[in-house]
C-alpha cells in the first residue's frame, strides 16, 4: 500500500485561473467517477484493495461511481468540477470535501443542501445499490480482506483529528482528481482554493490524506505535515 500523508493549509494559497470552477450537479457523479477510477488505476492502494481490477475493470468503476454518488447526497460534503471555459458542462476534474464538525459553519454548510429530494435519494440511493449487486453480483475486483482491514485503519487514525480540539472544526478535502491530459495546468490549484476561500470565511482548516505524490503536490500550495503514519509498515497517512 502507498505512503500516505496528511496535510493542512491556509487559504492564501495563490492559483491560476485557467478553467471555470462550479459546484457539481447529481447527474455528473458517473463523470467523477469515471475521472477518479483513471487517476486512480494505477496507485498502489487500489492495487492493495482492488488487485484484480484490470480483469473486472467494469466492477471496480461501477464501486467507484457508486461511492461517488453516495458522498454526493450527504448533505456536509461539497464536489466541485472543473470544466475548460469553452465547454463549461464537461468536466476535467474535481475536488469533493466534507464539512465536519459542529459549529456554525458546518450548520450553514447543512442547512444549505437541505432538501426533501436529497433526503429521499440518501434514503433510497442505499437500497438501489444492493439491488444492482444482486442483479449484477459483487465487485469481483476487490480483495473484501484489503476493504475490512482499510476500514479498521480509517477508525483507527481518526485520532489524529479527534483528539485535537481545533480540527474537529474543518473541511476535509476526500478526493482532489485532474484528468492526465489536463494536469500541470493549475487545474488542481484551482479546485483546492475553491475549499480554501471556504475555509477562510469559516476560520478553520482544510485537512486531507494524500499519497507520497500527492503530498508534494499539496505542500506546493501551502500544506503542511502535520502527522505520519504507517500499518504494517506499508500505509502512510500525511495531513496538514
Amino acid at each position: 500500500m502507498a505512503d500516505k500523508a496528511a496535510l493542512i493549509a491556509n487559504s492564501s494559497t495563490k492559483s491560476q485561473e485557467r478553467v471555470i470552477i462550479r459546484q457539481a450537479h447529481l447527474n455528473e457523479a458517473k463523470k467523477i467517477g469515471e475521472i477518479a477510477a483513471k487517476a486512480y488505476y494505477d496507485t498502489e492502494l487500489t492495487n492493495f484493495l482492488s488487485p484484480k481490477r484490470d480483469r473486472y475493470y467494469s466492477d471496480y468503476e461501477r464501486s467507484i461511481k457508486q461511492r461517488t454518488f453516495g458522498r454526493m447526497t450527504d448533505p456536509r460534503t461539497l464536489t466541485f468540477v472543473a470544466c475548460p471555459a469553452t465547454d463549461p458542462r464537461m468536466p476535467i476534474g474535481f475536488i469533493r470535501a466534507i464539512r465536519l464538525g459542529d459549529d456554525e459553519g458546518a450548520k450553514k454548510q447543512i442547512a444549505s443542501r437541505k432538501s426533501v429530494w436529497l433526503w429521499v435519494l440518501g434514503l433510497l440511493f442505499p437500497i438501489w445499490c444492493k439491488v444492482v449487486t444482486w442483479v449484477l453480483g459483487p465487485d469481483r475486483s476487490a480483495n473484501p480482506l484489503a476493504v475490512e482491514l482499510l476500514d479498521v485503519w480509517s477508525q483507527e487514525e481518526k485520532k489524529y483529528w479527534g483528539s485535537v480540539p481545533e480540527r474537529k472544526n474543518r473541511w476535509h478535502v476526500q478526493s482532489c482528481v485532474v484528468s492526465e491530459e489536463f494536469q500541470g495546468r493549475g487545474v488542481g490549484k484551482s479546485l483546492i482554493k475553491e475549499v480554501l476561500t471556504r475555509a477562510e470565511a469559516e476560520n478553520v482548516i482544510v485537512g486531507l490524506e494524500a499519497s507520497a505524490p500527492g503530498e508534494k503536490m499539496y505542500k506546493k500550495v501551502g500544506f503542511e505535515l502535520l502527522e505520519r503514519f504507517k500499518h504494517n509498515s506499508r500505509g502512510v497517512r500525511v495531513v496538514s
